[in-house]
């Protein structure tokens, strides 16, 4: 069927206050998910309108449970009982609607504008259009998998009739013609199945680090294999799901303000871990009963979303707290979380006295590192930025602790922003002292005030500031 969506402009939508982009190819698949609360709407004149309230509740302060509001309405597309269909964030966006993190990074989020006090079942309007999205998504390069937002949280959503309708088979979304996929019987569990979930878990589906051996079509029983793999990892923690709500167990524990990341159902290994950090953290016990201290106001950052003009010379554009999040929340290599936690306190510092904005700092130490799992960044060499690093065999610098390494990183950085001469003393110092470690072409000495001029410069990726932007926005939603 040929599908046509209600445009934002078309149904009143507010402008996103940041835009993160996702590449459809990324994605193992489609999240399906319902309104749950509120109801639908009478009649198809007040879909809009509905559409328009879920984007204000989510963009509100506390928002999506966001300190300050979510950037836009959460899901990427929607389908109502009448069976039209809306462009929410649209294709290629990646969604806040799925609960966690790398929820929200592994899958699209499609959602039927029902509710559970509506009390009837999907319409057969709607069916076949949410069957059509679907299809759409994995057109576009998305994985065949398609989950109920439930996987993710242990929530119900999206009810029981779509839940019955994901289970049937052959899936509903699945044309005729591709009913199956052929697998030769001793192929089931084939030699590169570990290193096909190793890439889309640990080094988050980088289409650069896509393993030779694997094949160009994967049978749905390796996608099947790696969501239940992510699934195990998160329920085993320390994930940032874990992390939200061993806080707010700590905090407060209000039912109000319990995390959305939170599963239902708190699995026992999570109660155990909390109890051994109560041990650990004498004095720290869990809240019974609601805190009556008011909370501190929130660091004051830049809240406007980065793009490849920002500078690079600013004030943070992210709190600590928010970036720390984010970094612990992915797997880190070799490092324990208090060593990537002193690694950054190290950028926060030498960014600090350096006049750089950490955020765009440690977004480039995570591209150029993948988030600490890299080669290069691995003891005993510790370089955070491809410093030195060719491609020719042994090519690169390391060094001796994490101290240097920043400085040498913050300090190179430094000298792309600031003309030869210009700057702080200290600034003059830093420079001088990281390029003892290798030195910058003159023709590069105040080239990249921006992220703009990186791409071509420090890396010969033209696409590699709209990358760092990437990972610079996807940080600040973890605020």
């Amino acid at each position: 069927m040929a599908l046509e969506f209600v445009s934002r402009a078309e149904w009143g939508a507010k402008a996103p206050r940041q835009v993160t982009k996702r590449d459809p190819s990324t994605l193992s698949g489609v999240a399906l998910h319902w309104f749950g609360k509120p109801s639908a709407a009478s009649s198809h004149d007040g879909c809009a309108a509905l559409l328009r309230s879920v984007q204000a509740a989510h963009m509100a302060p506390g928002g999506l449970g966001t300190v300050s509001g979510a950037s836009d309405i959460a899901y990427n597309h929607a389908v109502c009982p009448h069976g039209v269909a809306y462009t929410l964030r649209g294709f290629g966006v990646q969604t806040g609607a799925n609960g966690t993190s790398r929820a929200n990074r592994e899958y699209a989020a499609v959602v039927y504008m029902g509710g559970e006090k509506d009390g009837t079942p999907v319409t057969d309007e709607a069916r076949p259009v949410i069957a059509e999205v679907i299809r759409l998504w994995q057109k576009k390069g998305a994985g065949p998998l398609v989950k109920p937002h439930g996987f993710f949280t242990g929530s119900t959503c999206p009810g029981p009739d779509l839940r019955k309708w994901l289970e049937l088979t052959p899936h509903p979304w699945v044309l005729d013609q591709h009913r199956t996929l052929q697998v030769a019987v001793e192929d089931e569990t084939p030699d590169w199945l570990m290193d096909f979930v190793h890439w889309r878990l640990a080094e988050d589906a980088d289409p650069k680090r896509r393993p030779k051996q694997v094949p160009k079509r994967v049978p749905e029983s390796a996608w099947e294999t790696a969501a239940q793999v992510d699934r195990i990892a998160n329920l085993m923690g320390p994930q940032d799901t874990f992390l939200d709500w061993a806080e707010w167990r700590r905090q407060s524990a209000k039912k109000s303000e319990r995390p959305r990341s939170a599963p239902a159902t708190i699995p026992q290994s999570w109660w155990e871990a909390l109890k051994r950090l109560e041990k650990i953290f004498k004095g720290v016990k869990t809240a019974t009963k609601p805190a009556t201290a008011r909370p501190k106001p929130p660091v004051a950052v830049d809240t406007r979303p980065v793009t490849p003009q920002s500078t690079l010379l600013a004030k943070p554009r992210a709190t600590r707290k928010t970036i720390e999040r984010y970094l612990l929340s992915r797997r880190h290599g070799g490092y324990s979380d208090d060593e990537v936690k002193k690694i950054l306190g190290t950028y926060m510092e030498t960014c600090r006295a350096a006049g750089l904005d950490p955020l765009l700092v440690v977004s480039q130490m995570v591209l150029e590192t993948g988030n600490l799992m890299s080669h290069w960044s691995q003891p005993p060499r510790r370089n955070p930025a491809g410093i030195g690093v060719t491609g020719q065999p042994g090519a690169g610098k390391s060094f001796t602790n994490w101290d240097k390494a920043v400085r040498a990183h913050v300090g190179r950085l430094l000298a792309y922003a600031l003309p030869a001469g210009e700057g702080t003393e200290a600034q003059r110092k830093l420079i001088e002292e990281a390029l003892k470690v290798r030195p910058l072409p003159a023709d590069r000495r105040g080239r990249s005030p921006t992220l703009e001029g990186l791409a071509g410069s420090w890396a010969t990726d033209e696409k590699y500031a709209d990358k760092i932007c990437g990972i610079a926005n996807e940080i600040r939603q973890r605020a």
